[in-house]
């Protein structure tokens, strides 16, 4: 028998020391999946058992089964046989042959020379081997199966002896034909393959060479743990001599990737639904039907989503980040003009649902996003992780970890890096703060400043685990605040200058604002990117508040962001809190009433998005070239007989052209008609 121990039970020695062989060899992480394993093999030595290994390309499936063969072949009596689909090319003759031929190398079988079709030969010989031997038989891409799927499920495993085991790998779990039935169900266990961990992508990169904490700061924002991608980075660090055969910059490793990805994508249409989708964060099928101006049928948006590297997401589906990464770079190489465009009508599609509802913070978000300011996108939405963090705020339950933190806090004296890195450009923003301006801060705040402006200002961030990583105060101006804020460092040099006037237009009741000002994001790990990018992300709802917004930082990385996002400096309110040569401007955005839609409107692409949507709009409408003129001037809002002057046209003839332009969107005035403009999709 395949054990020779009266237990039957797996030799602690054997599979140890293939453990080691296989962490000398750069095997990392995993450790679930071999436990998987283990258990897989020692609970199917006289019942059919399936281990269906999945998860998306590159993510190390043909690696991990090279693992479980490996420590198989370690195992008395264990005989391993591994098999690609696309090594048999879907035909159940070419599939015999390929089991036949690792049979008899393993086994040294006697073949007959019989007539015999192969499938009946391999059937018999698989039935006479595991008498003597455990057999497990690996099949790896097991997508690309397609119409021998049924034959495999159906005709090929039921006619096979109950002691032999099955490992499946491809990149999507079991279809329906597999998991409706409860008699398959049982004796399948489906292992979903996750990217590594920062931990197992450290300890890959030391292997390969690289030790350096930046530069393995460098792969992990790079890669995000994506095992090919990784390798791929890797062999570029080790072999920069070696340009003939792999990839070695950044964008050249993309490309390659992309190509492996797109393997799934094999017709033009779902190219094309593919690359509108890259470029938004999340879509939808609504979402694709407005950026690509067309209705998407139902059955290629189900194809779309289908693929492996599409996943849900809170806002409807999402593609995998490193691969959207690399699509867009495509896009972009090939046919700039189209993802340009494409960009536009996402910013768009956004701008039109804010002007249908200011109350949501995730599209003004999304807005901002597809606006294409690089400093933003990087700092913003550092995607990684950020599901995994919550906010909690502060009361008097939980007041002490506040203490504990700047407790912490005061503790941290040296210089702090952190990285934002946006893939798609490869660049680096680097927010450098220096060991004296970290020392100063914990002078001049502490929890104190919770208790005396309020628990309200305060909210903690948390990881998963509970534990807290990050810290937010933001000051709710009103009439209990004012008076402490016009006091205290950072703050004063704007409110002690103020009006009376101004004054007591901040001074609502207590249980109000009227603005808000943003004294500080912190993070218990300086150079911790994603906690700081979730405590920015955090700060969008404040746009919704319909106040002014205050802050005031030494930090160039900051006023970078804020000018970014439109904040004017105040005059006459920069201070030197921070130190003598630490001058600390004072930011305000003002977003009060309608000033919100006035204020997005503000950046430079946004009247050209409009601008292509009323021209969609008026396409569908079937307006003449005429009146698309005139309706773009009602858009600028120019009176008719700025118009009229504008076209070289009388100001009848203008009026006739818009009572007609009123008749064909069926609304009474020119308010009527770009509201029901604004919140029309263009492709109905």
């Amino acid at each position: 028998m395949w054990l020779s121990n009266a237990d039957k039970e797996l030799r602690e020695e054997e599979w140890n020391t293939t453990l080691m062989e296989l962490e000398n060899d750069q095997f990392v992480g995993r450790s679930r999946e071999l436990q998987h394993f283990r258990e897989f093999i020692e609970s199917s030595k006289d019942t059919k058992r399936i281990l269906h290994v999945y998860g998306m390309g590159g993510i190390g499936k043909t690696f991990l089964i090279h693992a479980f063969q490996r420590l198989a072949e370690r195992l008395d009596g264990m005989v391993f046989l591994g098999l690609d689909s696309e090594d048999f090319a879907q035909s159940p003759s070419m599939l015999a042959e390929q089991l036949l031929f690792q049979l008899d190398a393993k086994l040294s079988l006697k073949l007959s020379n019989s007539h015999e079709p192969p499938l009946n030969q391999c059937l018999h010989m698989l039935k006479e081997s595991s008498k003597n031997h455990r057999i497990i038989i690996a099949v790896d891409t097991y997508e690309k199966i397609g119409s021998l799927d049924r034959w495999f499920r159906e005709v090929f495993l039921r006619s096979l002896p109950e002691s032999i085991s099955i490992i499946l790998a491809g990149r999507h779990p079991l279809t329906a034909g597999w998991m409706e039935s409860p008699a398959w169900r049982s004796i399948i266990t489906q292992v979903k393959l996750t990217a590594f961990t920062y931990d197992q992508t450290r300890l890959y990169l030391s292997k390969a060479g690289v030790t350096k904490h930046s530069e393995i700061q460098d792969y992990w924002r790079f890669t995000n743990g994506h095992p090919l991608t990784l390798s791929l980075s890797a062999m570029a660090y080790g072999n920069k001599e070696d340009t003939d055969h792999h990839p070695h910059e950044k964008q050249e490793i993309l490309t390659y990737l992309t190509s492996k990805w797109l393997s799934e994508v094999n017709d033009p249409e779902l190219q094309r639904l593919l690359e509108a989708a890259a470029v938004l964060r999340h879509f939808d099928q609504a979402t694709l039907n407005f950026i690509l101006d067309e209705r998407t049928t139902t059955t290629a948006f189900t194809r779309l989503t289908s693929l492996s590297f599409v996943n849900r997401t809170n806002h409807g589906w999402g593609i995998h980040e490193i691969i959207r990464s690399a699509i867009v770079l495509n896009i972009q190489e090939r046919t700039p003009e189209h993802y340009e465009s494409l960009k536009r009508r996402s910013a768009s599609y956004y701008l039109q649902q804010i002007n249908r509802n200011q109350s949501s913070t995730w599209e003004i978000a999304e807005y901002f996003y597809h606006l294409g300011e690089e400093v933003i996108r990087s700092a913003f939405f550092q995607e990684k992780d950020q599901q995994k963090k919550y906010i909690e705020p502060v009361g008097a339950h939980n007041f002490k970890e506040v203490e504990e933190y700047f407790q912490k806090r005061n503790r941290y004296d040296q210089d702090s890096v952190a990285h934002y890195y946006n893939r798609e450009t490869d660049t680096t923003y680097h927010y450098y703060v220096s060991a004296e301006h970290n020392q100063k801060e914990n002078d001049l705040i502490g929890a104190e400043y919770v208790r005396k402006l309020g628990f309200n200002v305060g909210r903690i961030v948390k990881n998963e685990e509970g534990d807290m990583v990050g810290l937010s105060l933001i000051v709710p101006i009103n009439k209990h605040t004012i008076e402490q804020l016009k006091k205290e460092p950072v703050s004063r040099a704007y409110f002690s200058q103020l009006s009376k006037e101004e004054v007591e237009e901040y001074r609502v009741d207590e249980d109000s604002y009227a603005g808000w000002f943003i004294r500080m994001l912190d993070c218990l790990n300086p150079e911790d990117s994603h906690t700081r990018s979730f405590l920015l992300y955090s700060l969008f709802p404040l746009l919704l508040s319909g106040g002014r917004i205050i802050t005031s930082t030494p930090i160039p990385f900051f006023q970078q962001l804020t000018q970014a996002f439109g904040f004017e400096k105040v005059p006459n309110a920069t201070h030197y809190d921070f130190g003598p040569d630490q001058p600390s401007p004072t930011f305000l955005l003002d977003v009060r009433g309608p000033r919100l839609i006035q204020y997005l409107k503000q950046f430079s692409q946004t009247v050209s998005l409009e601008k292509d949507h009323v021209l969609h709009v008026a396409d569908r409408h079937q307006l003449t070239k005429r009146e698309k003129e005139i309706l773009l001037s009602i858009h600028g809002e120019l009176s008719n007989k700025a118009i009229a002057e504008q076209l070289h046209i009388t100001e009848i003839t203008v009026k006739k052209h818009v009572g007609s332009i009123l008749k064909k969107f069926q609304v009474k005035n020119r308010t009527q008609l770009m509201k029901r403009i604004m919140e029309m999709s263009p492709y109905l």
